[in-house]
């Protein structure tokens, strides 16, 4: 599965590094490995939170072979956690768009 990772120009390097993301959503989706022909990772600096700690968006969007486009995003504190977040969102909505195809 090939995985295109962007960052908004607000994200460091050091805050989303593009091997840190891709390791991730390699491990969540590994299941769809064959089944997808890519994903676009896309990580946006949300808002400064009242502590020191920022606010990310992460954006998925797969593409199975012969359906439309799955879409899924999560937002929160920490970079891992919403890369985490939205793989898991992605696959349950990768799990509806099947079974719904299936049942046709």
């Amino acid at each position: 599965m090939f995985i295109d990772f962007n960052r908004d120009n607000q994200v460091q390097e050091n805050e989303a590094s593009q091997e840190q993301v891709e390791s991730i959503v390699n491990h969540r989706l590994g299941r769809l490995d064959g089944k997808v022909t890519s994903a676009q990772v896309h990580i946006a600096h949300v808002k400064e939170s009242r502590g020191s700690t920022p606010e990310y968006r992460c954006s998925i969007e797969v593409r199975p072979e012969h359906l439309s486009p799955v879409v899924a995003s999560a937002e929160g504190a920490g970079v891992d956690a919403v890369v985490r977040s939205a793989c898991d969102k992605v696959l349950h909505a990768y799990d509806k768009v099947v079974g719904k195809q299936a049942a046709r």
